[in-house]
């Protein structure tokens, strides 16, 4: 959780701090893999941090594919319009994703201690 970007220096719609949420996304479904194998179930303290993982990573795609759609060549401003909104929506639900996992992460206050 170090390794990701604050909340305070973070700008909105800002899809250049989306690629370390997706490697973290990929490192807890990783560790979610080997919890499974050793002990022969999920562990059910980060159910909800992975989760929160997966909205992030669905939110950051539409909004991607919403911007990209947008920039097509000969939209009509109607649709380019409701492409924004689109991208805006999403981006909004990024933030609101990011802001689950920061709260459901069980080991926050480990990482916080002095």
């Amino acid at each position: 959780m170090a390794a990701l970007p604050p909340d305070a220096s973070a700008e909105p719609y800002n899809e250049a701090q989306d690629a370390p949420w997706h490697q973290t996304r990929l490192l807890l479904r990783l560790h979610r893999y080997a919890h499974e194998v050793v002990l022969g179930a999920a562990d059910p303290v980060l159910t909800g941090a992975g989760h929160a993982l997966d909205l992030h990573r669905d939110a950051a795609e539409a909004a991607a594919a919403a911007a990209a759609a947008a920039r097509t060549p000969r939209i009509a401003p109607a649709t380019a319009y409701a492409l924004g909104v689109l991208h805006a929506d999403q981006r909004h639900e990024v933030e609101a994703a990011r802001a689950v996992f920061r709260e459901t992460w069980p080991y926050a206050a480990a990482m916080t201690a002095p």
